[in-house]
């Protein structure tokens, strides 16, 4: 398990003594002036744009900006920073590599259900994946009924389910799911279910034997109504569970949509309300910040706990990014309320219902799907995300800045596998220096246009620091 520091250092651009360029054309001229006035803003906040998707649903692979997607759903990152997507109305697994590039991952793009090498197989509305730590995919399969798993060599089988909606436990190729939606594995094997419909969350054993983890009641089925009850395992009540997301202690988060609630379900099988209050059902919930029990959502269907113990949540018809931290307290992370596909600092961006969400540690972002945008978000974070700055080496330097042809890089560090990462600001890497033994070095940047960059040094996989960088070409 890797630990991460996750804190972006700013660096002074206020004052014209920084400004060793001439800035002969106007757009760089401009460009300048945005910085020395405008500049405070994109310190002070978090920043939101797109990462792929045109807003429009289509089945295109290719480069980030012109790749497309239709209603994507819930998402996961592997070690080296590749993201996937359940790609639902596409009815596969799409994969967007770190360097920029999208591709179909498993599945052809027609509905269907077949089991085979990844090029063939075929699924119908993949809603939710998650990774193993040996590169094993598992997927949530809807309309199908089953969950499947892409093994690490491009194999797709059936892991459980009959293929007929229904509750039925026991032998995997027996029991019956309702509409499977979240997917988590836990650090032994086990992977549990989000069973929408039968409103429980579901385990699968590794011996493949189905049980129910938590959640009950006699109503089960498209359209039944769930409950809300707070107890150990099988008296829980849950209204449509859809994602989970579970902590280094084994601890699952539900997003229980039409309850407008996270949960959280213990090791010991206890059932507690981590956040929301309000009345349950498809007119049930609100908007509202503050204290946990006071706080509203409005059909969360999604959550990620990140290393920290800080809940993100898709709260997809209140059109926000909310964020639970660890002392009890809910607030926007981003997103205005409002829907639309806007780009800009946090709170001023726009969605059209957010869905999943995954922590990019190494980067310093937080991914999101946007769900009837057909896209992918990444909001940018430009402060401490749960690790304090003193984790950080103080001796990360990068001069001149804002710089025009080549920086210098410095850093008093001994660490292996030293990395040098430059990031624009939709989140790509667009240069990278590795192997790095020694320093101060000399990196050549003439082929980066005018703007700003985030500098990022990276050692065994840990982030050791973070700046921004400005260029102006002369």
């Amino acid at each position: 398990m890797f630990f991460y520091i996750c804190m972006c250092e700013t660096i002074n651009i206020y004052t014209m003594k920084h400004i060793k360029y001439l800035v002969p054309n106007m757009q760089a001229c401009l460009f300048l002036i945005f910085i020395l006035f405008f500049g405070i803003s994109l310190n002070s906040q978090n920043y939101v744009t797109t990462y792929a998707g045109t807003g429009s649903p289509g089945f295109v692979n290719g480069d980030t900006s012109m790749a497309s997607f239709n209603r994507p759903f819930g998402i996961c990152i592997d070690p080296d920073g590749n993201i996937y997507l359940a790609d639902a109305y596409n009815h596969c697994i799409r994969k967007i590599g770190i360097d920029g590039q999208v591709n179909t991952f498993a599945g052809t793009g027609t509905a269907g259900y077949l089991d085979g090498p990844a090029d063939e197989a075929k699924f119908n509305q993949p809603i939710n994946i998650c990774l193993d730590d040996d590169g094993n995919m598992y997927v949530s399969d809807f309309i199908n009924q089953r969950i499947r798993k892409i093994s690490s060599d491009m194999e797709v089988t059936t892991i459980a389910g009959s293929g007929q909606a229904g509750y039925l436990n026991g032998s995997a190729n027996e029991a019956k799911f309702n509409y499977p939606r979240g997917i988590c594995l836990d650090d032994t094997g086990n992977i549990y279910i989000g069973d929408s419909w039968n409103h429980r969350i579901r385990k699968i054993s590794t011996e493949g034997i189905v049980s129910t983890w938590a959640g009950g009641g006699t109503t089960i089925g498209v359209q039944s109504i769930g409950d809300y009850v707070d107890a150990s395992d099988t008296a829980a009540r849950f209204y449509t569970p859809c994602e989970l997301s579970i902590d280094l202690y084994n601890n699952i988060f539900v997003a229980d949509a039409y309850n407008h609630r996270i949960r959280k379900i213990d090791p010991t099988r206890m059932v507690t309300t981590v956040a929301g209050t309000g009345e349950s059902g498809p007119d049930g919930g609100g908007f509202q910040n503050g204290i946990a029990s006071e706080a509203m959502f409005k059909v969360p269907t999604a959550c990620h706990v990140s290393l920290t113990g800080s809940i993100y949540v898709g709260d997809g018809e209140n059109q926000r990014i909310r964020k639970i931290t660890n002392d009890g307290m809910v607030s926007t992370f981003a997103g205005s309320g409002i829907e639309g596909f806007d780009n800009g600092p946090d709170t001023m961006a726009t969605f059209n219902f957010p869905r999943g969400c995954v922590m990019d540690y190494d980067a310093y972002r937080l991914y999101v799907i946007d769900y009837y945008n057909h896209a992918v978000r990444i909001v940018h974070l430009s402060a401490i995300t749960g690790f304090k700055k003193d984790n950080l080496i103080s001796t990360f330097e990068i001069f001149p800045n804002p710089a025009g042809k080549e920086i210098k890089i410095n850093a008093e560090v001994n660490h292996p596998d030293l990395v040098i990462r430059i990031f624009n600001l939709n989140g790509e890497i667009v240069k990278v220096e590795d192997s790095i033994s020694v320093f101060p070095i000399k990196l050549d940047i003439s082929d980066l246009d005018t703007g700003i960059y985030y500098v990022g040094l990276i050692g065994d996989r840990i982030p050791l620091g973070m700046k921004k960088l400005i260029i102006i070409k002369e």
